[in-house]
C-alpha cells in the first residue's frame, strides 16, 4: 500500500485540474505522499518492536546496526556508485548527476534530507530525503530504547510525537518553507514515535490482550479518524494550516490504528476483511518496494520521460494516458526492483542470520 500511495504520487504526469474527473484524480495522486508516512509508521512499529525484543541481549547494537547495513546499504550505496563513479568514467553523466556531483556528499552520508537548507538538494535522486530521515532514526534510537521496556518505551515516542508536532507547529509559525518543513527530521518523527507506540503497546501483556479482542474497533475508528483528518485537511493538502501541522500527526495516527487493527485481526483469525492484506501482489509489491522506492524516479526521469519526449506523446491532458503511464512505469519498477533483489538483496540478507541477537 506504502509504495503504490508513493508511486501514484510521484509519476502522475496529469496537469490539468478542469471536470470532475481530472480534478479528483490530482487530489488522489497528490495525496499519495501519505505513502511515506506509512512507511514511517511501518519502520516505527517494526524497529522499535524489534528493538524492545532484543534489548537484553549482550549484542544488542552490534546486531542491530549490522543487519540494517546488509538490509539498506548495498542497493543504496551500489546506485551511488554506479551513478557517481561508473557513468562519469565511462563519459555518460546525465545533466541532473553532473548537478549533483558538486555536493555528492549529502547523498553519501544520508544527509541530503537537510542539504535544501544549503541550497544543495539532489536533483537525481530527490526521494532519497526519507531515506535520510529513515538512517537517522535507525542511528538514534536503539540508543533510547535500550534500558527502557514497553511501558517506557511507550512514553518515549508520545513525548516525541508530541515535540515533533509543535516544532511544525513552530516552523509554520515563522513562515519555514513547507518543503523544508517536509522533509525536516524532526518534523517527520512522529509517525516514527507512533508506530513505536503500538509496537510497545503490543509488548505489555495486559494491552496486547485488550488490543487483539477490540481488533474491529481499531479499524472503525481509524476509518473515523481517516475521514476527520480528510475534512480538517481538505483532502490531506501540506499547504494549509490543518495540513502542515496536525495534518502529519492525523496521517500518522490514522495508519498506526490501521495497522494495529490489521495485527489485533491476524492474531484473532476471526476476520475476513484482514484477507485483503494478505493478497498475492500486494505482498509481492511489499517484498520488492524498498527497491521499487529507489528506482522509480531514475525510471520514471530518464527512461519515461524521455520516451514521451521522443515519441512527442503528451499525457498531461488525459487522466486515461496518465493512470496508463503511472501503470506502465510501476510494472517497469516493479521488474527492475525484482532483478535487484535476486541479484544483489537477497544474497546480503542471507548474512543477517550471523548477526542474530543472542537473547
Amino acid at each position: 500500500m506504502a509504495i503504490l500511495l508513493v508511486l501514484i504520487h510521484m509519476l502522475n504526469l496529469l496537469e490539468t485540474q478542469d471536470g470532475g474527473a481530472a480534478y479528483v484524480f490530482y487530489r488522489i495522486s497528490h495525496a499519495g505522499w501519505t505513502g511515506v508516512q506509512l512507511f514511517f509508521v511501518l519502520s516505527g512499529f517494526l524497529i522499535t518492536g524489534i528493538l524492545l525484543d532484543s534489548r537484553l541481549a549482550k549484542n544488542h547494537y552490534s546486531s542491530f546496526y549490522v543487519r540494517r547495513v546488509l538490509r539498506i546499504f548495498p542497493l543504496y550505496y551500489g546506485v551511488l556508485a554506479i551513478t557517481f563513479i561508473v557513468l562519469p568514467a565511462v563519459g555518460r553523466v546525465p545533466a541532473s548527476v553532473a548537478s549533483d556531483q558538486h555536493h555528492q556528499i549529502w547523498l553519501w552520508t544520508y544527509l541530503t534530507n537537510w542539504a535544501p537548507l544549503f541550497g544543495a538538494g539532489s536533483k537525481t535522486f530527490p526521494h532519497f530525503w526519507s531515506l535520510a530521515v529513515e538512517e537517522q532514526f535507525y542511528l538514534v534510537w536503539p540508543l533510547l530504547i535500550r534500558t527502557r521496556g514497553p511501558a517506557g518505551c511507550l512514553r518515549l515516542c508520545l513525548a516525541v510525537a508530541t515535540v515533533s508536532l509543535a516544532v511544525r507547529c513552530l516552523l509554520y509559525w515563522y513562515a519555514v518553507p513547507g518543503h523544508l518543513i517536509y522533509e525536516n527530521s524532526f518534523c517527520r518523527m512522529d509517525a516514527l514515535a507512533l508506530g513505536g507506540v503500538a509496537a510497545a503497546a503490543l509488548r505489555i501483556p495486559d494491552w496486547r490482550e485488550k488490543i487483539f479482542v477490540a481488533s474491529n474497533r481499531f479499524l472503525i475508528v481509524g476509518g473515523l479518524l481517516f475521514f476527520i483528518s480528510m475534512v480538517v485537511t481538505r483532502g490531506f493538502w501540506t499547504g494549509t494550516l490543518a495540513g502542515a501541522t496536525v495534518g502529519y500527526t492525523l496521517v500518522a495516527a490514522c495508519f498506526t490504528l490501521l495497522l494495529v487493527a490489521i495485527v489485533g485481526a491476524e492474531a484473532n483469525a476471526s476476520s475476513a476483511w484482514v484477507k485483503i492484506f494478505r493478497f498475492r501482489p500486494l505482498r509481492a509489491l511489499g517484498k520488492y518496494s524498498y527497491a521499487m522506492y529507489v528506482f522509480h524516479k531514475p525510471v520514471h526521469d530518464f527512461v519515461g520521460q524521455p520516451l514521451l519526449t521522443m515519441l512527442d506523446f503528451d499525457v498531461s491532458q488525459s487522466v486515461l494516458w496518465s493512470t496508463a503511464y503511472i501503470i506502465i512505469v510501476t510494472a517497469v519498477t516493479f521488474s527492475v526492483a525484482f532483478v535487484s533483489w535476486h541479484v544483489l538483496e537477497k544474497h546480503f540478507l542471507r548474512l543477517k542470520r550471523f548477526f542474530v541477537p543472542d537473547g
